[in-house]
Parts: structure tokens; sequence; C-alpha cells
């Protein structure tokens, strides 16, 4: 054989190792992407840490879910208050941490920079909306909702467990997206529920629950004057390909924004997380190969605008996961 044959023949391998339907392995335009390796193989370490250190995981995320329903300070909290040792740049720090006592509590997501190896298999898909990321806090007879700065954004009555006067011995947090226009609370994960925290509970177990409850239920559908918010849980499915188009090609009742990935064997954890994924929805047939319909497609879309819109984005929020740039 000569080498010109040989060359072909190399090549015709290569281009049939991954095919359209094999969305778990390197999608082969991404592949392109000169030193991307570098920020895949720097997020598929740190998911595998995060997924050791929720196993090993010392601190009581229960324990604090309960103190912030109740709004209790931690232990920690007091320990600090109560140190003289304290510099006073970490005073003013913890000072303002009191304040902003529901700051920092939600779970983020990072840009799906390297696709899973068991994506199809352990990873579920979630549409979101256009909305304010908030905190929903029941207990004491009222609902609050928080910023993901800590800011209180609204307070009222609702048919959560501890929202309200007619319940309120009992405790719910949710990690939400709300529409101030629809007036809706959509649902993206389950923290507390009843007085009990489930953050040590996999996501799989704690979506399944949290559409069990609420989803089931037509009164928190409902909008009255009393309970002015409605609370709606967010589609979702397995990340198999067939599944994600079917998801796509769905009439939602709200605006998209993106889609979440959740890994499915993940705990709530509070801050950045490589286990919670994130894209664009116009972004998926160049990531993932999968398809959608005209109306979510970027015109002006080209092999690389992906990559090129995370650059851009990370550079202009300060991500510390970026996708490294070439040389």
């Amino acid at each position: 054989m000569d080498e010109s044959n040989l060359d072909e023949l190399t090549s015709l391998m290569e281009n049939s190792a991954l095919t359209p339907d094999n969305i778990a392995g390197e999608h082969p335009r991404f592949s392109k992407y000169k030193n991307v390796r570098r920020a895949e193989e720097l997020q598929q370490k740190r998911r595998q840490e995060f997924i050791e250190h929720q196993k090993e995981a010392r601190f009581n995320y229960s324990n604090h879910v309960r103190n912030l329903a109740l709004n209790i300070e931690d232990e920690k909290d007091h320990e600090m208050k109560d140190s003289n040792n304290e510099s006073d740049a970490n005073l003013i720090k913890n000072t303002k941490r009191r304040k902003n006592r529901y700051a920092d509590e939600l779970m983020l997501s990072e840009w799906l920079v390297d696709i899973p190896e068991t994506l199809s298999s352990d990873w579920f898909f979630v549409p979101c909306p256009v909305g304010r990321r908030c905190l929903v806090v029941a207990s004491n007879g009222v609902t609050s909702a928080y910023s993901k700065t800590g800011c209180l954004l609204t307070q009222f009555s609702s048919f959560l467990p501890g929202g309200s006067r007619s319940c309120s011995t009992q405790f719910c947090l949710l990690d939400c997206i709300f529409s101030k226009a629809q007036r809706t609370f959509y649902c993206l994960d389950l923290i507390g529920w009843r007085g009990q925290s489930v953050v040590d509970t996999e996501f799989q177990c704690r979506i399944f629950l949290m559409n069990s409850w609420l989803s089931e239920n037509e009164i928190f559908g409902e909008l009255t004057k009393e309970y002015p918010y409605r609370f709606v849980c967010l589609p979702y499915c397995k990340c198999e390909r067939d599944s994600m188009e079917e998801m796509m090609q769905r009439q939602f009742d709200f605006e998209l924004d993106g889609i979440l990935f959740y890994y499915a064997f993940g705990h709530y954890h509070r801050g950045s997380t490589p286990l919670v994924g994130w894209l664009k929805a116009w972004m998926l047939p160049e990531i993932l190969s999968v398809s959608i319909p005209q109306n979510l497609q970027k015109e002006d879309a080209v092999t690389g605008s992906s990559r090129k819109f995370i650059d851009e984005y990370n550079t202009e929020h300060k991500q510390a996961i970026q996708v490294p740039k070439g040389d």
C-alpha cells in the first residue's frame, strides 16, 4: 500500500470513530478547538474531586439548611463573632456576611466544557426559562424569595410548608427561577421540605420528590389574592439524544434561556460546581449534535461560535473556569 492510500485509510478510520449518535464522546467539531483539551481535563478532574468530596464532606449542610430556614446563625458564625483574633478585614467580611444571611446559598452551574463519558446515563437535561435565580424560604408563616446575593426580592403567603399562617410550624427551601411577569417561581431543585433537609439526597431523588409534591398538587399552580405566586416544576429528561431532541421540540410556556445539565448522583452544594453544566440552546447542535427547532438556532452561528461566546462571557464576568485560548 503506497503512502497516499495509507493516509486516506487513516483519515477514514479517524472520521468513523465518532458517529452523530455518540453524544458521550468528544464532538468532532468541538475537538478542533486548539488547547480546549486543557479546559476539558480541568473540569473533568474537578468533577471527580467534587464527587469524592461529597462522600467525605464534614460540614453539616443539613443542619445549615435548618438554620437558614429558621434564620438561626450557624455555630461557626458564633465562633467567628466571638473571636478576638480576627483581622479587621475578616471582621468586616464576616459582618457583611451576617447581614446578607441568604447570600451565596444557591448551587451554581459551570459551562459544560467537558462532555462526561456517562452523559447519556447519569445526567439530566433541564430547560430553563428567562428569569431571576432565587432562593425561596418558607418558614414561620411567611414565604420569602432572596436573590443570589441575599437581597430580599419579595415576601408573600404560599401553600408551601411553613409558607403561611395556616402552616407555620414547618419549613421549605427551594432553588427557583423567578418570573415576575408570569407571577411564577419555576422550581429547579429541592433543598428542604416539611422540616427536613434533602441536600444529602441525590439529585435524581430530589427532582422526583419535588415533582411528586408540587406537580401532583394543583394548589401550587393556583393564583389568588391571598396567594399571589404559583410554583411550577420544569420539564426534564435523561441526556439521551432522542429524549433531548424530543424535549427541544416542545412548546414551552416560558421564554427559554438555556439548558442545565445535572449529575444524577450529585448532592446539593452551595456555590459553583462542575456537577451542574450549562449551555445555551443554540449550542446544542455544535456541542452535543442535538438538533433544535429553527426558531432556537442562532442565525450567525458557525463552527467555533460556542467557544467564542463562552470565552467572551467568561472574560466579561471573570469566571474562574474558562475555555483556554489558543496560543
